[in-house]
């Protein structure tokens, strides 16, 4: 289902399409030939696929209504409505001679409505009803009849509340969305990022995390988000006073539909992030998808409740909202890690519970809880109240516990396109939402088709500045806190305190990891000539091969986990430990120039796959790089400091003595002694102290 990314399928396979069709003409393929084709992409839900080959055989024989037919339900499936109408009309107008299509009253009844044409839109549904389908196309009639009823009734209580595109500078040609606000910094998804290592065209694209401090120019996301290029990165929840970190990893099951897990992460005593950790079942589960994640405190529930949405059984059909309370005594602060190299145990998690209240046999998704108005927010397009696509929809408690009916927005914030995770300030004057309404920038804009777009949301403020929500009488405004004592805003934003000056002592435990047998191969030597660059780089370069061998013969769920174990050691360990040690040599030779006398002791470690001897000279080989990293670097910068004494980098080498239990040392089983993430581990030099 592409709730998950809007458009992210179709916007590649439209890219595709336009390069197609620039060499159709040149080729001898026969018109079956390409419908074929079309059949086939359209059974494996390829959809942009089959449009292209459907819409160039149609270019060749443009009045066949088989082919107008397939090439409008393909674009109904990727949202380009427009395109779906025109062929359906045209298919209308050969229907009147000879009827063969029973759908098609359907198809244009829903295609109208969602480009808000509301009024014909309900004459199809009626006709179609006069029809007597089956009871379930009866009842998607009939609910698409509702909806444009009320929709067409609906008007614009107030011009007061601002919606518009978030400007060029944060958006981009593809689709962005999921927006997340934490003091002054927005973090959002985009479809944006190039594939690396893809030499097709046009290229895969990725989706990843992006960061915007007060509304500047966005920049992808650091740690501990995986700059994977398997898996699409997405949906940030950060809560707990920004210790910790909930994200998605999704993978595509094909062409349009996406499997998505929440993984976590969280910050050590020292502010650094720890390597994210896959959440388990019940959390997670199987084949399913769990994505979304969002956390806030539910004072009507008296606990720390987490948000998702997943297709998993248990619902009422398609996507569905969940919720699941989170033990409060170890997500908090007082409970974070001492070192983010060590593994945490994670806490006991409850089985969600179905949002009931909320859910319907079509799509519920991206759920916000706004916590000082305790009001949740979601999108769905399975409701009667309706303008289109997705709406967007809030509810509240009762006194009882149980939800409020949810009630559409309204106008001031939806339409009839897909309007989706809109976001809240926690004053509630100002927001974010995703939506691709007119405004959305176009790669297609012949056809109005893709993309999502960051929109602002701007409520109006009363004359006085005291914190109370809007009052505006159009929704949907915060509505009023409840009587109970909500956390105060102060404790949701605490004040911003001075980064701290770094230190060389921050930089203790750094670990910095070498491919096997590297460097100098098949050698007793203790030292070598190369530097740490020399060997990471080409290290690093073998990611994709090692996510290969490593996932070799694994299936579904297994291979992904296995590649994505791969993904988060390069991504996260092996790059980042060289990156962490460019950013040391800057700093060292800041406190070196201001005259300190530092030291640098270092380990050396090994799998264990050779002879002890082997290792322990092997050991010694890894620390020579990192030692001569340290004498090349900055063209020589570190030289008289070592001529001079006051720079000094001692080693001690352990080996393959020091190597964990469980580690493989069978030549033979290379997937586990070679490229398993356990062994590559073990594989490196740590900076063990640094002696000022």
């Amino acid at each position: 289902m592409m709730v998950f990314f809007q458009k992210i399928q179709p916007l590649r396979l439209l890219l595709l399409l336009c390069a197609a069709l620039l060499s159709a003409g040149a080729s001898s393929q026969s018109r079956h030939s390409y419908e074929r084709a079309g059949d086939k992409a359209f059974e494996q839900k390829d959809y942009g696929a089959a449009l292209h080959y459907y819409q160039t055989a149609l270019s060749r024989k443009p009045d066949d209504p088989a082919l107008l037919w397939k090439s409008a339900e393909s674009a109904r499936y990727i949202y380009a409505d427009p395109l779906a109408e025109r062929w359906y009309r045209q298919l209308e107008a050969m229907e009147k001679r000879k009827p063969a299509y029973p759908l098609l009253t359907l198809r244009l009844g829903e295609t109208l409505r969602k480009q808000g044409k509301y009024e014909e839109a309900a004459r199809y549904f009626e006709q179609f009803l006069e029809q007597k389908p089956s009871a379930e196309l009866a009842e998607a009639a009939r609910v698409g009849l509702q909806a444009c009823r009320w929709a067409s009734q609906q008007k614009r209580a107030s011009d007061a509340i601002v919606v518009k595109n978030a400007g060029k500078h944060i958006n981009s040609p593809y689709s962005d969305f999921a927006p997340a606000l934490v003091g002054d910094s927005l973090f959002f998804s985009s479809y944006r990022f190039d594939k690396r290592g893809d030499k097709s065209t046009p290229k895969i694209k990725l989706t990843k995390v992006m960061l915007s401090v007060k509304n500047g120019r966005p920049r992808e996301a650091a740690r501990p988000f995986p700059s994977t290029d398997t898996a699409h990165v997405a949906h940030t929840a950060i809560f707990g006073n920004g210790h910790f970190l909930l994200f998605t990893l999704c993978k595509n099951r094909n062409a349009s539909d996406i499997r998505c897990d929440l993984w976590l992460s969280i910050k050590d005593i020292r502010n650094r992030w720890t390597a994210p950790v896959r959440l388990p079942e019940p959390i997670n589960l199987g084949n399913y998808t769990t994505t979304q994640p969002h956390v806030a405190f539910d004072t009507a529930a008296e606990q720390l409740l987490l948000w998702f949405v997943s297709d998993r059984p248990g619902g009422y059909g398609g996507l569905d909202l969940w919720y699941t309370p989170l033990d409060t005594n170890w997500f908090c602060p007082c409970h974070i890690p001492v070192d983010a190299r060590k593994p945490f145990p994670l806490p006991a998690f409850t089985p969600p519970t179905n949002l009931s209240a909320l859910n319907t046999p079509g799509d519920e998704a991206t759920p916000f809880f706004h916590e000082p108005t305790q009001t949740l927010y979601f999108s769905s397009n399975g409701r009667a109240e309706n303008f289109g696509g997705f709406d967007i929809y809030q509810t509240r408690r009762k006194k009882d516990g149980s939800l409020e009916v949810p009630q559409n927005v309204g106008p001031e914030l939806n339409t009839p396109y897909n309007d989706l995770y809109l976001i809240l300030s926690p004053d509630g004057y100002s927001g974010y939402l995703s939506s691709n309404r007119p405004g959305a920038q176009y790669l297609d804009e012949a056809n109005k088709f893709c993309c999502n777009d960051l929109f602002t949301v701007q409520f109006p403020t009363p004359p006085d500045t005291t914190p109370a929500p809007p009052t505006t009488a159009a929704p949907p405004r915060p509505t009023p806190p409840l009587e109970r004592p909500t956390i105060p805003i102060e404790q949701l934003n605490p004040p911003k305190l001075p980064a701290p000056t770094p230190q060389l002592k921050d930089f203790v435990g750094l670990l910095l990891y070498f491919d096997n047998d590297e460097p100098d191969r098949r050698t007793r030597r203790t030292t070598t000539q190369k530097n740490y660059a020399e060997t990471i780089v080409p290290y690093l370069e073998r990611q994709s091969e090692y996510r290969e061998r490593f996932a070799a013969g694994l299936k579904g769920a297994q291979r992904d986990s296995a590649e994505q174990q791969i993904d988060l050691f390069f991504d996260n360990e092996a790059r980042r430990g060289y990156e962490r040690l460019e950013q040391l040599c800057e700093l060292l030779l800041e406190r070196l120039q201001a005259g300190e006398t530092v030291e640098i002791v270092l380990k050396g470690y090994t799998s264990p796959r050779a002879e002890s001897d082997y290792n322990l000279a092997l050991g010694k080989r890894r620390v020579s790089s990192v030692r001569n990293y340290f004498g090349t670097y900055g063209n020589g910068a570190f030289l008289p400091f070592f001529r001079s004494g006051q720079l000094k980098v001692s080693e001690t080498s352990f080996g393959e003595a020091t190597a964990r239990r469980g580690i493989s040392d069978d030549l033979r089983d290379e997937r586990n002694s070679i490229y398993h993430p356990d062994a590559a581990r073990e594989r490196r030099v740590e900076i063990v102290e640094i002696r000022q």
